[in-house]
Formats: C-alpha cells, structure tokens, sequence
C-alpha cells in the first residue's frame, strides 16, 4: 500500500510541473506568481498560484486561479478559460466558462476583483457571475427557463431564486441579469483577447 502511494504521489508529481515564476507588486507590497501545467486523469491545464513574500524569506499562497482548463473526452469537453489584470492595488480575474461537444456543462462568466490590505491580506471587493448550468435545449425541464423568461407565479419565482443562490455557492459571485450579464461576458471575453494578443507580441 505503501508502495502504491508513494508510486502515485510521483507520478502526480511528474504531471503537474512549474512554468513560470515571476514577482509583481500590489500596493507597494512584494508577491510572487507561479503557473503550473497539469495532466491530470480527464483534465489538462494550467493554474496560477498567487503568493505572499513574507520577511522570512518564505512565502504563503493566497489563492489559486485556473488559467485553462479542458476536461473529459475529446467528443464532450468542459472548458475554462482564464485571465488577469493587475491594476495598482487590484487585481482582477476573468473567468468564462464553456463547453465542446455534447459535454453537459455549466456555460457563464465570472470576474472577481480583489485588492491588498496593509497587511498584505487579499480582499474581495466584488465578484459577479453568469451562469447557465446546463444547455438552453433542455432549460424548459429546469428553473434555468427563468433566466430567459419571466417568472410568474410564485413557485416560478422560487425556483429561480433557489438557482440563482445554489449559482452564487458554487461559482462564488454575485448572478447578474440581462444587459448587466451580456456586459459581463463581453467583458470577459475582450480581456482574453487582450491575453491572446500579449502572447503573440
């Protein structure tokens, strides 16, 4: 058994390999940014960590952001892309989530922003969702319908807002509606061209 653990935590070792290392400065405070490639079971990718320096030489993660991700078979993939900006004390993350084939997968966007207390503490300070958690073919058989037409009754209106809260849980975001949530996937999607674009000059 022991064997077999050791024979796993190598091989995990193996498929997940740091990329990047780079520092950046939040409100005049010192970070570290490492990117790693996975290739894990059904998923490929690549995820960001962000890191606090402290003064002993050490460091201490902050978060973790997905940068992209593919999983399951190449006829049913669930996708996500992501992306971020530092502006000053912010920095920003754009999320769009998508899917390939028949894959039944959430499709949305998500963007989170965060700031760095004196401390060197990430603080949230907004972070909107979209999400469809399943095709709009099949939305008629859930409250998803909802978020194209109007509830009218009240156990309509129930239905949406149990959605829309078990969205927010899971994707961690405040769901927006309409317009607001068309801004928002446009948003998104411009700041990943913005990426596609930095890495090509």
């Amino acid at each position: 058994m022991l064997r077999t653990l050791l024979i796993s935590l190598l091989t995990l070792s193996l498929l997940m390999s740091e990329e990047v290392s780079t520092s950046i400065k939040l409100s005049d405070q010192n970070f570290i940014m490492t990117t790693e490639l996975y290739d894990l079971y059904d998923s490929k990718g690549k995820v960001m960590r962000l890191y606090q320096e402290l003064r002993n030489g050490e460091k201490k993660q902050l978060l973790s952001f997905t940068l992209n991700d593919t999983t399951g078979p190449c006829h049913e993939r669930s996708v996500e892309e992501g992306s971020y900006e530092v502006n000053g004390s912010k920095i920003i993350f754009y999320t769009l989530l998508d899917r390939r084939g028949n894959a039944d997968a959430p499709y949305g966007a998500r963007i989170a922003t965060y700031t760095v207390d004196e401390n060197g503490e990430l603080i949230l300070l907004s972070s909107k969702i979209y999400i469809e958690t399943e095709r709009r073919t099949e939305a008629k058989k859930s409250a998803m319908q909802y978020l194209f037409t109007s509830p009218v009754t009240q156990s309509e209106k129930e239905a949406l807002r149990q959605y829309v809260e078990s969205a927010e849980k899971r994707f961690k975001g405040t769901f927006v509606f309409g317009e607001e949530a068309r801004s928002l996937i446009k948003e998104v999607n411009e700041a990943l061209q913005r990426k596609m674009q930095k890495r090509w000059h």
